[in-house]
């Protein structure tokens, strides 16, 4: 997968949302992906937006895009500094209602299509990217959006070093479960079809 020095400059950074943690501020995957958006958000043009999905769940006091907007300003305001804050508080545009990778993809898309933007970067974790990656540019490829894959690296490597093994299974599971999810989906679209 591509980095960001590899792709052309970028109208957005799409950063997917992650599950927060028990006092509703993002979790460790959360903040991985972030901190690898907001380095790659420092390297574009200065036009650059910061698009954050995740909608709320059952018990949570904010959406994940929310909490995860308001962790971004604070860590950017803590690193580099209050007008850095101000910059990436005119740049944030929220989706917050979905709830999945999928929805994300067709949330989004009225949001990138709204303000014009044709090349987007898409940050998300390693384990993920793939199928974030097809999903989105199966969406977006039909309406002349370009989507490039900005894997966040290090959250297999973080769980294998902590000897987190049951929580890194799960993860896999979950993920191949996903993609066998979007496999049926296709072969019960082509069957419509015929």
């Amino acid at each position: 997968m591509p980095t960001a020095g590899s792709c052309p400059p970028l109208t957005a950074l799409i950063v997917l949302g992650a599950r927060l943690n028990h006092r509703g501020e993002p979790g460790r995957v959360a903040k991985l992906r972030l901190r690898h958006a907001l380095q790659l958000w420092r390297e574009q043009p200065p036009g650059c937006r910061v698009l954050i999905t995740g909608g709320q769940f059952p018990g949570a006091t904010a959406s994940e895009a929310r909490a995860m907007a308001d962790w971004s300003l604070n860590w950017v305001e803590e690193i580099w500094g209050g007008p850095a804050r101000k910059h990436l508080e005119s740049c944030l545009i929220l989706e917050e209602v979905s709830r999945n990778t999928a929805a994300s993809a067709a949330n989004t898309l009225p949001l990138v299509q709204g303000q014009g933007f044709t090349v987007v970067g898409l940050v998300t974790d390693s384990l993920h990217g793939h199928r974030a990656h097809y999903l989105f540019r199966r969406r977006f490829a039909r309406h002349g959006i370009t989507v490039h894959p900005l894997p966040a690296r290090g959250l297999v490597r973080h769980f294998w070093r902590q000897r987190r093994y049951f929580r890194l299974t799960k993860m896999a599971i979950r993920e191949g479960g996903a993609w066998l999810k979007v496999l049926g989906s296709l072969l019960l679209y082509r069957d419509r079809e015929k």
